[in-house]
């Protein structure tokens, strides 16, 4: 996966400025998009995890008028399991998870002042799981935390309203998925799936 990864930054390193300088209308060629987002974690177990929210910083060079590369940051706060018993007394576990993002975003332009675009390419992520417990008041309680890294992938559609020439109101859906979380680490390694729906603004210039 990680020589995947490799290859795709290269195709686009060097198709960009091929295909740029082979385009004949001069547009506005780069965007910064921020948005917050509202999150749901799957970790394919018994996990309940609740709601959370995250920040995403996207950055996109259009080397054709319907075609960008796309870079980005995605950073969500700690997102917490529901609680649970055993024998021992209670714990729960939180999730918190930082990706960096590197892929293709197409776009279509109505005449009108919307657009859809989508989104699609590749991750690399880091991940924390933390665990706290509490026993009874005679034992005290305590945390335990791991922390891995590896590829993924995403997905991604959306709107958007240009409000001025230049900003855009926009509404995304997002599909995000980490592979192979602690596999090497614990006998139980699992894939995160993370679904988003994000607001937020992006500038052209």
């Amino acid at each position: 996966m990680f020589t995947l990864i490799k290859l795709f930054i290269l195709l686009l390193v060097v198709c960009i400025p091929v295909t740029a300088h082979a385009e004949d209308t001069p547009v506005k060629s780069m965007q910064l998009d921020v948005n917050l987002l509202l999150t749901r974690m799957n970790a394919g177990g018994n996990d309940e995890f609740k709601s959370g929210n995250a920040v995403a910083v996207q950055y996109s060079y259009y080397f054709k008028n319907w075609l960008a590369a796309d870079i980005g940051l995605i950073t969500t706060d700690k997102t917490l399991d529901e609680s649970r018993t055993d024998v021992v007394g209670d714990y729960r576990a939180s999730i918190q998870t930082s990706s960096i993002l590197l892929g293709l975003k197409p776009r279509y332009r109505f005449s009108a002042p919307y657009e859809v675009y989508g989104r699609l390419g590749l991750l690399y992520w880091r991940t924390e799981l933390e665990v706290e417990e509490y026993f009874s008041e005679a034992i005290p309680g305590g945390n335990i935390s791991a922390t891995d890294t590896g590829p993924g992938y995403y997905a991604s559609i959306g709107g958007a309203h240009y409000i001025t020439e230049n900003v855009m109101v926009q509404l995304e859906i997002r599909h995000m998925k980490q592979l192979d979380v602690f596999a090497g680490q614990s006998d139980f390694p699992f894939d995160l799936t993370i679904n988003a729906l994000s607001i937020g603004l992006g500038y052209r210039f």
